[in-house]
């Protein structure tokens, strides 16, 4: 089921993911009107600096070295009356291309413009802004239903930006209790979508298939639920978040949650 859920989020990115140009676009527009020295902060120095009016022309550019390997092509053919032969090679060669992008900043230090394919460079990092694949791990303790003790819980997601604030995702979640008559588990399969009001906090919320035991592992069921959860990311770091997360489960019978820490790549 969670296989299901997980490839149903990836299908949807790949047909319709966030990213490319598209993201680019946002990306450069998220700079605009900020200091020239918060982009060279989190780029490192340009390239190369150059006047353009009264302001400064900066540009950031990748070299990338490409290969091609030697090919050989040969055929024989033969007739009772002729014998044709045929071969052809070809060496192998290299060639290297760039990825620019360039900065205009005014005699202030304001950046007026970015333009080109600044995925490799990213945006501000408090800006509100994600794409492709998100995946994250979360961990702590849960509580199922009316059991005494709460044991350790947690859950995980995978899926891809539909925009540049919202996502789709299959995610797992478990979480595990005891009581004098043994220890229990309920498990969620859901898909959803997830979004970011603001940098740091996101929520999720979507239909689950719920599978949960009762103490003593006995008298399993399977019934449909919603998951939902909400988080906030404690470090952010480029794409890599570190968050504390709570997750929430409800069938049509049973009730889970788990607050854990959660590591993220988003």
């Amino acid at each position: 089921m969670q296989r299901f859920a997980i490839l149903g989020a990836m299908s949807t990115c790949l047909l319709g993911c966030y990213s490319g140009a598209q993201t680019s676009r946002d990306i450069n527009a998220s700079w605009q009107q900020r200091k020239v020295s918060e982009i060279r902060a989190e780029w490192k120095a340009p390239t190369r600096t150059e006047a353009k009016g009264d302001g400064t022309l900066q540009t950031w550019s990748i070299r990338h070295r490409h290969i091609a390997l030697p090919t050989v092509r040969a055929s024989l053919d033969i007739r009772p009356d002729r014998l044709d032969a045929y071969a052809e090679a070809k060496p192998g060669e290299t060639w290297t291309t760039s990825t620019d992008v360039r900065v205009h900043a005014d005699g202030a230090g304001r950046i007026l413009s970015v333009e080109g394919p600044s995925l490799r460079w990213g945006p501000p990092n408090n800006a509100n802004l994600r794409w492709g694949t998100i995946m994250g791990l979360h961990l702590g303790m849960g509580r199922l239903d009316d059991t005494a003790t709460p044991l350790p819980s947690g859950g995980m997601y995978i899926g891809g930006m539909l925009s540049k604030r919202m996502g789709l995702v299959g995610n797992y979640s478990f979480t595990s209790g005891s009581d004098d008559a043994g220890g229990a588990i309920g498990m969620a399969w859901a898909m959803g979508l997830q979004w970011w009001p603001q940098t740091r906090v996101s929520l999720r919320a979507g239909p689950a298939m719920v599978l949960a035991f009762n103490p003593g592992f006995e008298d399993a069921g399977l019934e449909p639920g919603l998951n939902g959860s909400a988080s906030y990311a404690l470090v952010k770091a480029g794409s890599f978040v570190l968050d504390v997360r709570l997750d929430v489960t409800g069938g049509t019978s049973t009730r889970f949650a788990n607050l854990g820490v959660g590591i993220n790549l988003n």
